[in-house]
């Protein structure tokens, strides 16, 4: 309604860019895929150049006397739990030996406080004894 004419839209030639890369990156992939398996085909087997050894067979062995083992018991859980006890041993004497060395040092502490205090308060009580001796002394005197 304002009378804006509007312009076609020419077409960007960005939009090719993509689809270039695209194959780009195909061909060269096609290109690696076959040139890996050409490689592949230039090299003969190990067996070639065996000259009468035979095929190691080491493997297969340790496969089967991890078969025999799984067959002949559970026996997959007995080191991981005697593992964890002995651990456990081991941490709580471990931890038991820090606590029980910070407990004593408390009760040291605490039993020096006591003690302290018991002689204190039996100073303090004998100190009281002699003055009422004293004073029934004094009295005793007095009245005699």
């Amino acid at each position: 309604a304002t009378g804006a004419v509007v312009q076609p839209r020419e077409k960007d030639s960005t939009q090719h860019i993509p689809i270039m890369r695209v194959t780009s990156i195909l061909l060269s992939l096609a290109v690696i895929t076959t040139s890996t398996t050409a490689q592949q085909d230039q090299y003969p087997d190990y067996q070639d150049y065996a000259d009468g050894y035979e095929q190691d067979d080491l493997y297969q062995n340790y496969a089967m006397k991890q078969q025999e083992k799984g067959a002949a018991g559970g026996g997959g859980w007995v080191k991981p739990v005697l593992g964890f006890g002995v651990s456990y041993l081991v941490g709580a004497k471990f931890h038991s030996g820090r606590v029980s060395k910070k407990m004593k040092m408390k009760h040291l502490k605490d039993q020096k406080a006591l003690y302290t205090q018991y002689y204190n308060d039996v100073y303090r009580l004998e100190e009281q004894k002699a003055e009422q001796q004293a004073v029934i002394e004094q009295l005793q005197a007095a009245l005699a």
